[in-house]
């Protein structure tokens, strides 16, 4: 879909749900095959209004994530393009099974929307987290998971999947950041990251809410005189293996920072890559292997080191190794 900047630009200010929200209102007065389901999250996930306004293209199936991934894909097989809404932690795990087999293994035409990625959700406790999403469903074949970082790029990441055919998995994160994705040469495109920043010291890798705390960082490290390469991994499957091995030969050492387990994820996923093409140093900032608790979402984005201050201080760390 084809907007003006300034069209995406107003979508973009709305926050991630918001700009999830009004993604999909735009997609519903242009596409009549899209359908909308969510298990009984309309307005969490800002679809409530998509139903209002298209009710024959719409269906909240209630809390019963499995119901809601399996239903989706019999009416993707069907015919319709359907966008289907929950949390994360739901979406991923205790939908795993219809994920794997109704939507993969069918190649379903469904997208799959994981809402209140991360330890966000932190003030509903462990079960609502959502750190093994990536880990569960990057295995999965034929899935393709997208990660978007602010409001301009939820917006593309939205249009580009439900115009791509086959089975898609869209990381949202829950916390609103300043869209930095508003320059007129911005471009989304599946499978490719992009570089925000040049540099030849050191390469920082961020996807989701992560992008906007690394932009920081990076921008602190620059007044020290360290020269770091940013990169935005927006697709976390298929990956951009060209940008990350380009990043490994010309600048010698990696950082990852994904707001999620270390093992499986963003981290895991560049160390494939780098092991078999370029082997270089890898360091990841996520959570580190354990499990969560209650807290309000910035004391324990602070706790789990994902913050600005804490990604400068890794790749001081790196530097002087």
């Amino acid at each position: 879909m084809e907007f003006t900047n300034e069209k995406l630009r107003s979508l973009s200010e709305l926050g991630s749900r918001g700009a999830f929200g009004a993604a999909m209102m735009e997609i519903g007065a242009k596409n009549d095959n899209v359908f909308v389901m969510t298990a009984d999250l309309g307005d969490a996930t800002r679809v409530t209004q998509f139903g209002r306004a298209y009710p024959d293209k719409y269906l909240n199936i209630g809390i019963c994530e499995q119901n809601l991934v399996g239903t989706a894909a019999g009416m993707a097989l069907g015919g319709r393009t359907v966008v289907a809404t929950t949390f994360a932690a739901f979406a991923s795990m205790r939908a795993c099974e219809q994920v794997r087999t109704d939507m993969g293994y069918m190649k379903a035409n469904v997208k799959l929307i994981g809402a209140d990625a991360g330890v966000v959700m932190g003030t509903l406790g462990n079960t609502h987290y959502a750190v093994e999403d990536i880990g569960c469903l990057r295995s999965l074949p034929y899935l393709t998971i997208l990660s978007p970082a602010d409001g301009m790029e939820i917006v593309k990441a939205t249009f580009a999947s439900v115009e791509m055919d086959g089975p898609v998995y869209i990381r949202l994160g829950r916390l609103a950041v300043e869209s930095f994705n508003n320059s007129d040469d911005y471009h989304f495109e599946i499978g490719r990251g992009i570089t925000l920043r040049d540099g030849r010291d050191i390469t920082v890798i961020a996807t989701g809410l992560m992008v906007s705390r690394a932009v920081e960082a990076v921008r602190e490290l620059e007044k020290e005189g360290i020269d770091a390469r940013l990169i935005n991994l927006h697709t976390l499957k298929p990956l951009d293996r060209e940008i990350i091995v380009r990043a490994a030969r010309e600048t010698g050492k990696i950082v990852t920072v994904e707001e999620h387990n270390v093992i499986g994820g963003l981290g895991d996923a560049v160390c494939s890559v780098v092991c078999s093409e370029c082997p270089v140093p890898v360091v990841k900032i996520g959570v580190n292997d354990q499990f969560g608790h209650s807290g309000p979402a910035a004391a324990l984005l602070e706790q789990y080191g994902l913050c600005a201050s804490h990604i400068e201080e890794v790749v001081r760390r790196v530097l002087k190794k």
